[in-house]
């Protein structure tokens, strides 16, 4: 549970690339006042495990990234990609680590990564809890899965489009939610299946499909 894992992390002692010594803080936990404000913004009900992690703690005091926050840090923008967007983290670079809230859905994750430079869209982490680790892991040593998307993931995608289907193949697909959505787009777009991707795995400025309803750009 994303609260065990919060109290655990209160005091732990960790040394960064530079040899730096570190030991995690936990902010405050949410207030009433927090709990509705928030409520009220989102588009399906506070699920348990969150409600209970916002009452341990909102996040950390300091750690690797600029901010990590389960209350949502705003300021993102990029609404036609995520409707419900929810901002868990960022760099202090212009990047975010984001939720894409689904109506009716209770499911907080997963986790993604956009960067701005380059313009990419990367899936981090299957659930908050996850991404969490992989936070802490930067000042552990060995690589944390969210330093090689930072680093290496988005431009190896920027540069190479894996897995990125044209609608004119897309149209030829078996499955007919592929299909049906390659059939509303332009020739010259692209198509990420979000349904299928991996933890390493990412799209670029391109349409992508999740849960039942696909939304699409032209690249």
């Amino acid at each position: 549970m994303l609260a065990d894992m919060l109290r655990s992390l209160a005091g732990l002692q960790l040394t960064d690339d530079d040899g730096l010594a570190h030991v995690l803080e936990l902010r405050p936990p949410a207030t009433d006042a927090e709990l509705r404000r928030l409520e009220e913004t989102l588009p399906a009900p506070l699920p348990d495990e969150m409600r209970a992690a916002l009452a341990v703690s909102t996040g950390l005091a300091n750690g690797p990234l600029e901010s990590f926050s389960l209350l949502d840090l705003e300021g993102f923008g990029l609404e036609e990609a995520f409707p419900h967007v929810y901002s868990i983290a960022h760099d202090g670079y212009g990047n975010y680590w984001v939720l894409d809230l689904l109506p009716g859905d209770g499911a907080w994750g997963p986790v993604f990564y956009a960067c701005h430079d380059p313009a990419v869209i990367g899936y981090q982490a299957e659930t908050i809890e996850a991404f969490l680790a992989d936070v802490v892991a930067m000042w552990r040593p060995g690589r944390s899965p969210v330093d090689r998307m930072h680093e290496e993931d988005v431009h190896r995608v920027w540069r190479e489009h894996p897995g990125l289907l044209t609608p004119a193949v897309a149209a030829g697909s078996d499955d007919p939610v592929i299909a049906g959505f390659a059939a509303t787009l332009p020739a010259e777009a692209w198509i990420a299946d979000l349904r299928r991707r991996g933890s390493r795995d990412c799209c670029d400025g391109s349409s992508g499909v999740r849960g039942a309803d696909p939304v699409a750009e032209a690249g």
